[in-house]
């Protein structure tokens, strides 16, 4: 069993395993899953590896009302973008909810490490990153389709090498580029995984993730307007419709290890 299948089975141990699919949403940046609870994950398109659904390929209303823990790993074994997509939603809808996490977003929690110039690398492209690093800080963007000042994901190594914090985006799961970027980074003082594909999962912190960013639906009606009128960035979401939340290990650690950063 490889990495990605072993991750990802491990992941659904924890899951109800009575519960059903009970709907699906797809968008054209999001795919939303209800098991017992609403959950969401970006709709990956033009994964290198992966396949595009073709008309009625697309179609996944057959999964409605068949055993949510069982689909889940069934898709998320799938080579089509679209299934996996749908997969890691259902999976992270019936993972239980974290009993104590660190309201807010990943990268705030992160910034004054940012600002203190701790040399962070970015797997995917963030607009804050992005912003941090036109204005001086020691950030670098690696990306597999890069935007001018990113890096390419194949000539990153001296980039990833280098980086003391790391912050990955869900597509690193999905893509099964996760082992990658943790071998490639052995500087690592801090990996952090963030963005509204990664699942609430503490099995993730056995694999050298530090930090879960996670995203919740406060109000799926919200959310799924957003998404119908062709909503991206979950910076843009309405109000209300979406929940950042930070998972660790052990959160006063956590809160210890950014001070010690930031000085």
């Amino acid at each position: 069993m490889g990495f990605y299948e072993e991750m990802i089975r491990r992941m659904a141990a924890d899951a109800d395993p009575a519960a059903v699919i009970e709907d699906i949403r797809i968008y054209v940046n999001w795919v939303l899953v209800k098991t017992g609870k609403w959950s969401l994950s970006t709709y990956f398109h033009n994964m290198p590896g992966f396949n595009e659904p073709i008309g009625m390929d697309a179609w996944m209303g057959d999964w409605i009302g068949r055993p949510a823990r069982a689909a889940a790993l069934e898709l998320l074994a799938s080579r089509k973008n679209l299934r996996r997509s749908v997969g890691m939603a259902c999976l992270k809808s019936l993972l239980p909810e974290p009993p104590v996490t660190i309201e807010g977003g990943a990268m705030e929690l992160f910034e004054p490490a940012i600002t203190a110039r701790v040399p962070s690398c970015f797997i995917g492209y963030f607009k804050k990153a992005a912003l941090w690093r036109e204005q001086g800080y020691p950030v670098t963007i690696v990306e597999l389709f890069p935007r001018p000042g990113d890096i390419h994901w194949e000539q990153a190594d001296q980039a990833l090498q280098d980086a003391e914090l790391v912050f990955m985006t869900g597509l690193t799961v999905v893509n099964e580029t996760l082992e990658a970027v943790i071998r490639r980074t052995p500087s690592a003082r801090m990996r952090i995984l963030m963005g509204p594909t990664v699942p609430a999962s503490p099995v993730l912190f056995s694999y050298g993730v530090d930090v879960l960013g996670i995203t919740s639906i406060d109000d799926v009606e919200l959310m799924s307007g957003y998404a119908l009128r062709g909503g991206g960035s979950i910076a843009n979401a309405p109000s209300g419709a979406l929940r950042s939340l930070n998972m660790a290990s052990d959160l006063d650690e956590l809160r210890e290890r950014i001070a010690a950063l930031a000085h």
